[in-house]
């Protein structure tokens, strides 16, 4: 039976079965992100802020791991926070933060904290070791 307080886990389902699994659908983010939601990430320094920055990050994964998957391992809902433990695996296919593609395959482990405000995803804040992405791509050292 669906708990009435579960919409931010539909959301953060869509999210990553939708919007960030392979093939990948853009046009989903429009559906289930605020306009200005801001993405912290080990990767990028600097963070992601507005839907068209989201949707350029979303396109660099789509390019190099064609064939992505991310997984959810466990998923939590508490007031306008969901907490996501998930797994990401891909084939190192296409170029990736300049890495020219190697063929090596990844297997990421990471948790992500959405903030729901309005029905949209307004922030994630991811958590993972970056180490687990890069090495395989010849990033890490």
């Amino acid at each position: 039976m669906a708990d009435v307080t579960d919409e931010g886990s539909k959301l953060v389902r869509l999210y990553y079965e939708q919007f960030l699994t392979a093939p990948g659908d853009l046009q989903i983010a429009d559906r289930i992100m605020a306009p200005d939601v801001v993405f912290n990430n080990p990767i990028s320094p600097d963070g992601i802020h507005g839907l068209p920055a989201y949707k350029e990050f979303a396109l660099r994964w789509y390019g190099g791991f064609p064939d992505r998957v991310f997984t959810i391992d466990d998923l939590l809902e508490q007031g306008d926070k969901v907490a996501a433990s998930f797994t990401i695996t891909g084939t190192h296919r296409g170029v990736f933060m300049g890495a020219a593609p190697t063929g090596g395959h990844i297997t990421v482990r990471g948790m992500n904290m959405f903030r729901i405000e309005g029905g949209l995803i307004k922030e994630v804040n991811a958590f993972f070791d970056p180490h687990q992405l890069l090495a395989p791509l010849g990033l890490d050292g």
